[in-house]
Protein backbone atom coordinates (compact mmCIF):
# COMPACT_ATOMS: atom_id res chain seq x y z
CA UNK A 1 0.00 0.00 0.00
CA UNK A 2 1.45 3.38 -0.94
CA UNK A 3 1.78 6.17 1.61
CA UNK A 4 -1.24 8.15 0.39
CA UNK A 5 -3.62 5.23 0.82
CA UNK A 6 -1.97 4.32 4.12
CA UNK A 7 -2.57 7.80 5.51
CA UNK A 8 -6.16 7.79 4.24
CA UNK A 9 -6.77 4.43 5.93
CA UNK A 10 -5.57 5.78 9.29
CA UNK A 11 -7.47 9.10 9.15
CA UNK A 12 -11.08 9.71 10.13
CA UNK A 13 -11.43 13.37 9.14
CA UNK A 14 -9.83 14.28 5.80
CA UNK A 15 -9.49 17.69 4.17
CA UNK A 16 -8.68 18.01 0.47
CA UNK A 17 -7.51 21.30 -0.96
CA UNK A 18 -5.74 22.90 -3.91
CA UNK A 19 -4.51 26.18 -5.27
CA UNK A 20 -6.41 29.46 -5.51
CA UNK A 21 -8.29 30.10 -8.77
CA UNK A 22 -8.65 26.35 -9.37
CA UNK A 23 -8.27 25.21 -12.98
CA UNK A 24 -9.23 21.90 -14.56
CA UNK A 25 -6.33 19.97 -13.06
CA UNK A 26 -6.84 21.34 -9.55
CA UNK A 27 -10.61 20.83 -9.64
CA UNK A 28 -10.29 17.41 -11.24
CA UNK A 29 -7.66 16.10 -8.82
CA UNK A 30 -9.42 17.29 -5.67
CA UNK A 31 -12.81 15.90 -6.71
CA UNK A 32 -11.23 12.69 -8.03
CA UNK A 33 -9.66 12.02 -4.64
CA UNK A 34 -12.90 12.96 -2.87
CA UNK A 35 -14.87 10.46 -4.94
CA UNK A 36 -12.24 7.75 -4.58
CA UNK A 37 -12.17 8.05 -0.78
CA UNK A 38 -15.93 8.27 -0.27
CA UNK A 39 -16.53 5.29 -2.55
CA UNK A 40 -13.79 3.00 -1.21
CA UNK A 41 -13.22 3.87 2.46
CA UNK A 42 -15.91 3.51 5.10
CA UNK A 43 -16.64 6.00 7.87
CA UNK A 44 -14.47 8.83 6.54
CA UNK A 45 -15.52 12.45 6.89
CA UNK A 46 -14.15 14.14 3.77
CA UNK A 47 -14.33 17.81 2.81
CA UNK A 48 -13.05 19.56 -0.29
CA UNK A 49 -11.91 23.04 0.77
CA UNK A 50 -11.34 25.12 -2.32
CA UNK A 51 -12.25 28.37 -3.99
CA UNK A 52 -15.35 27.69 -6.05
CA UNK A 53 -14.20 26.56 -9.50
CA UNK A 54 -15.78 27.58 -12.79
CA UNK A 55 -19.31 26.30 -13.30
CA UNK A 56 -18.16 24.59 -16.48
CA UNK A 57 -16.76 21.89 -14.18
CA UNK A 58 -20.05 21.40 -12.32
CA UNK A 59 -20.64 18.03 -14.04
CA UNK A 60 -18.06 16.45 -11.73
CA UNK A 61 -19.57 14.58 -8.81
CA UNK A 62 -18.99 16.44 -5.54
CA UNK A 63 -18.78 19.88 -7.15
CA UNK A 64 -21.75 21.20 -5.15
CA UNK A 65 -20.13 20.09 -1.89
CA UNK A 66 -17.00 22.23 -2.31
CA UNK A 67 -16.53 24.66 0.58
CA UNK A 68 -14.28 27.71 0.60
CA UNK A 69 -13.92 27.53 4.39
CA UNK A 70 -10.91 25.75 5.93
CA UNK A 71 -11.52 22.48 7.76
CA UNK A 72 -9.46 22.92 10.92
CA UNK A 73 -10.10 19.52 12.54
CA UNK A 74 -8.59 17.21 9.94
CA UNK A 75 -6.52 14.17 10.77
CA UNK A 76 -5.15 14.38 7.24
CA UNK A 77 -4.78 17.28 4.82
CA UNK A 78 -4.16 16.43 1.17
CA UNK A 79 -2.99 19.31 -1.02
CA UNK A 80 -3.27 18.77 -4.76
CA UNK A 81 -1.75 20.82 -7.60
CA UNK A 82 -0.32 23.56 -5.35
CA UNK A 83 3.39 24.37 -5.49
CA UNK A 84 3.66 26.19 -2.15
CA UNK A 85 1.69 27.15 0.94
CA UNK A 86 0.87 30.62 -0.38
CA UNK A 87 -0.93 29.08 -3.37
CA UNK A 88 -3.46 27.57 -0.95
CA UNK A 89 -4.68 31.04 0.00
CA UNK A 90 -6.68 31.23 3.23
CA UNK A 91 -6.82 27.43 3.36
CA UNK A 92 -3.09 27.26 4.05
CA UNK A 93 -3.86 27.49 7.76
CA UNK A 94 -4.98 23.86 7.61
CA UNK A 95 -1.32 22.87 7.39
CA UNK A 96 -0.95 24.09 10.97
CA UNK A 97 -3.96 22.26 12.36
CA UNK A 98 -3.96 18.92 10.51
CA UNK A 99 -2.27 15.99 12.26
CA UNK A 100 -0.72 14.84 8.97
CA UNK A 101 -0.33 16.51 5.60
CA UNK A 102 0.60 15.35 2.13
CA UNK A 103 1.30 17.33 -1.02
CA UNK A 104 0.72 15.75 -4.44
CA UNK A 105 1.91 18.00 -7.25
CA UNK A 106 3.71 18.26 -10.59
CA UNK A 107 5.11 21.81 -10.53
CA UNK A 108 8.87 22.21 -10.93
CA UNK A 109 8.76 25.10 -8.43
CA UNK A 110 7.22 23.01 -5.62
CA UNK A 111 8.72 23.88 -2.20
CA UNK A 112 7.89 20.54 -0.46
CA UNK A 113 5.79 22.36 2.10
CA UNK A 114 3.80 19.43 3.49
CA UNK A 115 4.75 16.69 5.91
CA UNK A 116 4.98 14.22 3.02
CA UNK A 117 5.54 15.39 -0.55
CA UNK A 118 4.94 13.39 -3.72
CA UNK A 119 6.14 15.69 -6.50
CA UNK A 120 6.86 14.50 -10.03
CA UNK A 121 7.45 17.47 -12.30
CA UNK A 122 7.67 15.32 -15.44
CA UNK A 123 3.95 14.53 -15.22
CA UNK A 124 1.49 16.25 -17.55
CA UNK A 125 -0.78 17.01 -14.64
CA UNK A 126 -1.48 16.33 -11.00
CA UNK A 127 -4.36 14.14 -12.15
CA UNK A 128 -1.93 11.92 -14.04
CA UNK A 129 0.24 11.60 -10.93
CA UNK A 130 -2.77 10.93 -8.70
CA UNK A 131 -3.90 8.15 -11.03
CA UNK A 132 -0.63 6.31 -10.40
CA UNK A 133 -1.32 6.37 -6.65
CA UNK A 134 -4.79 4.84 -6.87
CA UNK A 135 -6.01 1.30 -7.43
CA UNK A 136 -7.35 1.20 -11.00
CA UNK A 137 -9.93 -1.44 -10.20
CA UNK A 138 -11.41 0.87 -7.55
CA UNK A 139 -11.60 3.93 -9.82
CA UNK A 140 -15.27 4.57 -10.61
CA UNK A 141 -16.68 6.39 -13.62
CA UNK A 142 -17.13 9.46 -11.39
CA UNK A 143 -13.48 9.44 -10.38
CA UNK A 144 -12.35 8.73 -13.95
CA UNK A 145 -14.26 11.74 -15.28
CA UNK A 146 -12.45 14.01 -12.81
CA UNK A 147 -9.01 12.57 -13.58
CA UNK A 148 -9.54 12.76 -17.33
CA UNK A 149 -10.66 16.39 -17.08
CA UNK A 150 -7.48 17.38 -15.26
CA UNK A 151 -5.22 15.56 -17.71
CA UNK A 152 -6.97 17.15 -20.70
CA UNK A 153 -6.68 20.67 -19.32
CA UNK A 154 -3.10 20.60 -18.09
CA UNK A 155 -1.82 18.82 -21.20
CA UNK A 156 -3.54 21.27 -23.54
CA UNK A 157 -5.64 18.41 -24.90
CA UNK A 158 -2.47 16.30 -25.17
CA UNK A 159 -0.58 19.01 -27.07
CA UNK A 160 1.98 20.23 -24.52
CA UNK A 161 5.43 18.69 -24.37
CA UNK A 162 4.70 17.26 -20.92
CA UNK A 163 2.44 14.74 -22.68
CA UNK A 164 4.08 11.32 -22.77
CA UNK A 165 3.17 7.84 -23.90
CA UNK A 166 2.10 7.09 -20.34
CA UNK A 167 -0.15 10.17 -20.35
CA UNK A 168 -1.97 8.79 -23.38
CA UNK A 169 -2.14 5.28 -21.92
CA UNK A 170 -3.62 6.61 -18.67
CA UNK A 171 -6.16 8.71 -20.58
CA UNK A 172 -7.12 5.62 -22.56
CA UNK A 173 -7.50 3.54 -19.42
CA UNK A 174 -9.80 6.20 -17.96
CA UNK A 175 -11.90 6.31 -21.14
CA UNK A 176 -12.39 2.57 -20.73
CA UNK A 177 -14.39 3.33 -17.59
CA UNK A 178 -17.13 4.65 -19.90
CA UNK A 179 -18.01 8.34 -20.26
CA UNK A 180 -18.43 10.95 -23.01
CA UNK A 181 -14.85 12.23 -23.25
CA UNK A 182 -15.60 14.28 -26.38
CA UNK A 183 -18.19 16.32 -24.51
CA UNK A 184 -15.75 17.02 -21.69
CA UNK A 185 -13.18 18.44 -24.14
CA UNK A 186 -15.72 20.48 -26.11
CA UNK A 187 -17.64 21.90 -23.16
CA UNK A 188 -14.74 22.73 -20.84
CA UNK A 189 -11.80 23.47 -23.11
CA UNK A 190 -13.09 25.00 -26.34
CA UNK A 191 -16.56 26.47 -25.86
CA UNK A 192 -17.03 30.07 -24.66
CA UNK A 193 -20.13 32.12 -24.06
CA UNK A 194 -20.77 35.01 -26.44
CA UNK A 195 -19.43 37.80 -24.21
CA UNK A 196 -16.29 35.85 -23.34
CA UNK A 197 -15.69 35.32 -27.07
CA UNK A 198 -16.09 39.05 -27.69
CA UNK A 199 -13.62 39.80 -24.88
CA UNK A 200 -11.11 37.43 -26.47
CA UNK A 201 -11.58 39.34 -29.71
CA UNK A 202 -10.87 42.61 -27.92
CA UNK A 203 -7.66 41.25 -26.41
CA UNK A 204 -6.47 39.97 -29.78
CA UNK A 205 -7.36 43.28 -31.48
CA UNK A 206 -5.28 45.25 -28.97
CA UNK A 207 -2.47 42.73 -28.52
CA UNK A 208 1.12 43.83 -29.13
CA UNK A 209 4.08 42.09 -30.72
CA UNK A 210 7.59 42.63 -29.39
CA UNK A 211 11.10 41.38 -30.15
CA UNK A 212 10.62 40.68 -33.85
CA UNK A 213 7.31 38.98 -33.24
CA UNK A 214 8.65 36.48 -30.73
CA UNK A 215 6.55 37.87 -27.87
CA UNK A 216 2.83 38.68 -27.98
CA UNK A 217 1.08 40.23 -25.01
CA UNK A 218 -2.35 41.47 -24.02
CA UNK A 219 -3.55 43.48 -21.03
CA UNK A 220 -7.00 44.05 -19.56
CA UNK A 221 -7.89 46.49 -16.80
CA UNK A 222 -10.61 45.65 -14.32
CA UNK A 223 -13.30 47.94 -15.73
CA UNK A 224 -12.83 46.59 -19.24
CA UNK A 225 -13.13 42.86 -18.59
CA UNK A 226 -15.94 43.24 -16.05
CA UNK A 227 -17.88 45.12 -18.73
CA UNK A 228 -18.03 41.86 -20.68
CA UNK A 229 -18.03 39.01 -18.17
CA UNK A 230 -18.90 38.48 -14.50
CA UNK A 231 -16.36 35.76 -13.75
CA UNK A 232 -12.59 35.94 -14.24
CA UNK A 233 -12.56 32.21 -14.97
CA UNK A 234 -14.17 32.98 -18.32
CA UNK A 235 -10.82 34.43 -19.42
CA UNK A 236 -9.35 30.92 -19.48
CA UNK A 237 -7.82 30.28 -22.87
CA UNK A 238 -6.90 33.86 -23.76
CA UNK A 239 -3.23 33.18 -23.11
CA UNK A 240 -3.30 30.13 -25.39
CA UNK A 241 -4.72 32.18 -28.24
CA UNK A 242 -1.86 34.66 -27.87
CA UNK A 243 0.67 31.84 -27.94
CA UNK A 244 -0.90 30.33 -31.04
CA UNK A 245 -0.01 33.36 -33.17
CA UNK A 246 2.56 32.42 -35.80
CA UNK A 247 6.14 33.28 -34.83
CA UNK A 248 5.38 33.79 -31.13
CA UNK A 249 7.72 32.04 -28.71
CA UNK A 250 6.51 33.62 -25.44
CA UNK A 251 2.97 34.84 -24.77
CA UNK A 252 1.94 37.10 -21.90
CA UNK A 253 -1.52 37.96 -20.61
CA UNK A 254 -2.22 40.32 -17.71
CA UNK A 255 -5.53 41.28 -16.17
CA UNK A 256 -6.31 43.57 -13.26
CA UNK A 257 -8.18 42.17 -10.27
CA UNK A 258 -10.64 44.02 -8.05
CA UNK A 259 -7.76 44.50 -5.59
CA UNK A 260 -5.74 46.57 -8.03
CA UNK A 261 -3.17 43.85 -8.60
CA UNK A 262 -2.37 42.20 -11.90
CA UNK A 263 -2.58 38.48 -12.55
CA UNK A 264 0.13 37.45 -15.00
CA UNK A 265 0.05 34.34 -17.20
CA UNK A 266 3.03 33.23 -19.27
CA UNK A 267 3.22 30.52 -21.92
CA UNK A 268 6.04 29.49 -24.24
CA UNK A 269 6.86 27.11 -27.04
CA UNK A 270 10.41 26.18 -25.96
CA UNK A 271 11.62 28.84 -23.50
CA UNK A 272 11.62 28.72 -19.69
CA UNK A 273 8.91 31.06 -18.41
CA UNK A 274 8.90 29.57 -14.90
CA UNK A 275 12.10 31.51 -14.18
CA UNK A 276 10.33 34.74 -15.14
CA UNK A 277 7.31 33.91 -12.99
CA UNK A 278 9.54 32.98 -10.04
CA UNK A 279 11.36 36.32 -10.32
CA UNK A 280 7.95 38.01 -10.16
CA UNK A 281 7.04 36.10 -7.00
CA UNK A 282 5.08 33.32 -8.68
CA UNK A 283 5.93 29.97 -10.19
CA UNK A 284 4.70 27.13 -12.33
CA UNK A 285 6.02 24.99 -15.14
CA UNK A 286 8.85 25.59 -17.59
CA UNK A 287 6.43 26.46 -20.39
CA UNK A 288 3.37 27.57 -18.38
CA UNK A 289 3.67 29.80 -15.33
CA UNK A 290 2.14 32.80 -13.59
CA UNK A 291 2.42 35.38 -10.86
CA UNK A 292 0.62 38.24 -9.13
CA UNK A 293 2.23 41.66 -9.44
CA UNK A 294 1.49 45.12 -8.10
CA UNK A 295 1.76 48.45 -9.88
CA UNK A 296 0.75 50.09 -13.13
CA UNK A 297 0.59 47.76 -16.10
CA UNK A 298 2.68 49.97 -18.41
CA UNK A 299 5.43 50.38 -15.81
CA UNK A 300 5.47 46.68 -14.94
CA UNK A 301 5.80 45.78 -18.61
CA UNK A 302 8.49 48.33 -19.37
CA UNK A 303 10.62 47.97 -16.26
CA UNK A 304 10.28 44.30 -15.33
CA UNK A 305 8.33 41.83 -17.40
CA UNK A 306 9.33 42.62 -20.98
CA UNK A 307 13.07 42.95 -20.16
CA UNK A 308 12.98 39.49 -18.54
CA UNK A 309 11.17 38.06 -21.54
CA UNK A 310 13.79 39.58 -23.87
CA UNK A 311 16.59 38.09 -21.77
CA UNK A 312 14.98 34.65 -21.97
CA UNK A 313 14.46 34.96 -25.72
CA UNK A 314 18.09 36.01 -26.22
CA UNK A 315 19.44 33.25 -23.98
Amino acid sequence: MNKLLELIEKAKNIAITGHVSPDGDCTGSTLALYNYITENFEDKQVRVCLEKPSMKFSYMKGFDLISEDPFLEADLLVSLDASDRERLGSRGVMLDTAKNSICIDHHITNTNFAGLNIVEDFRSSTCELLYTLLDYEKISVNTAVCLYTGIVHDSGVFKYQSTTRQTMEIAGALIDKGFDFTKIIDDTYFKKDFNAAKLLGLVLTNAKLEFNGQCCYGVLDYDTWTGYIDDKKKMDGIIDNLRNISGVEIALFMYESDKGEYKVSLRSINKNVSSIATALGGGGHIRAAGATVYGRADELLKNAILPMIKKELDG
